[in-house]
């Protein structure tokens, strides 16, 4: 779920990461370790092969500022995704 111009909506991640989205400076770093990446990874796996229609990664939390979105929420699992999606070409 993602917090898009003052309403909670279930978006896809597609159209999160076609969003001009922003790491804002107070973020951490990216911290995950490869057993977090492969649990997100395999669980999305086993959710294909069992045909679920979708998966919810968790709440993804944006703040509006000047038309660009700061990733206040989700960061990591944003990250983690998008990079997925990069190695697969997607």
């Amino acid at each position: 779920m993602a917090l898009l111009q003052d309403e909670l909506k279930i978006c896809k991640i597609r159209e999160l990461l076609k969003m001009k989205l922003v790491l804002p400076s107070y973020q951490r770093p990216y911290k995950w370790s490869v057993k977090s990446t492969n649990t997100l990874f395999q669980d999305i796996y086993n959710g294909f092969r069992e045909g679920l229609q979708e998966y919810r990664i968790g709440s993804v939390i944006l703040h509006k500022e000047n038309g660009k979105y700061n990733i206040v929420d989700g960061q990591q699992r944003l990250t983690t995704l998008a990079i997925l999606l990069y190695c697969l070409d997607y």
